[in-house]
Parts: structure tokens; sequence; C-alpha cells
């Protein structure tokens, strides 16, 4: 049987260092996110629903931003309060981490 384990996401904890407004720099956990979760982002930010758009990228922080355990490190609410700066810089380090760029979203 063929080994396929590089095409699945690893459970491994990714530590990267994130610079936020202001040159402020935070060492933060990350982990590889499925490819039906960047579906879904993708789908929902195409929504012609506003509030459903507007959440995608509260979702997809949720599910890419861990604590160094592998826990989830925010809940929706709190990935919806972000500042869009910080929002911005964890979605750069998310997409980096996956093999993604801004321009594939």
């Amino acid at each position: 049987m063929s080994d396929y384990s590089d095409l699945f996401v690893s459970d491994t904890v990714h530590e990267r260092e994130v610079t936020l407004k202001k040159g402020v720099k935070r060492k933060l956990f990350f982990r590889e996110v499925p490819a039906v979760v960047f579906r879904k982002f993708q789908i929902a930010e195409r929504s012609d629903d506003v509030d459903v758009r507007a959440g995608s990228l509260a979702r997809l922080i949720c599910a890419g931003l861990c604590e160094a355990d592998g826990s989830p490190a925010m809940t929706y609410e709190q990935a919806c309060a972000l500042k869009p700066a910080a929002s911005g810089a964890l979605l750069d380090i998310i997409l980096e981490m996956n093999g993604q760029d801004a321009g594939n979203e």
C-alpha cells in the first residue's frame, strides 16, 4: 500500500513570530488547516450574505491559530473582535503555513 501521509494535514503545532502594528512581535502557534476548511472560507468569501462574508476570516483564524498544545487559541467571538491589522497578520501566516498565498484565496 502506498504511503499518502504527506497529503494530509499534520498534527504538528508550528511556532511563528507575528509582527503586529508598530513593530510589536509575538510568538504564536499555528496548525495546518484541512482543505475543506479553506474551501468553506472561499465559499463564505463569495456569499451574498454580508455577515457570512464578514465572519469567514474569523472562522479561518479559529481553525489555524492554536495554543502550544494544539488546543484552540480563541473563540469565534474573540476572532471577530481582532483588530484589522492583527487579523491580516494572522491570515498571512495561516496562508503561508498551508502553502497558499493571498492571490489564491
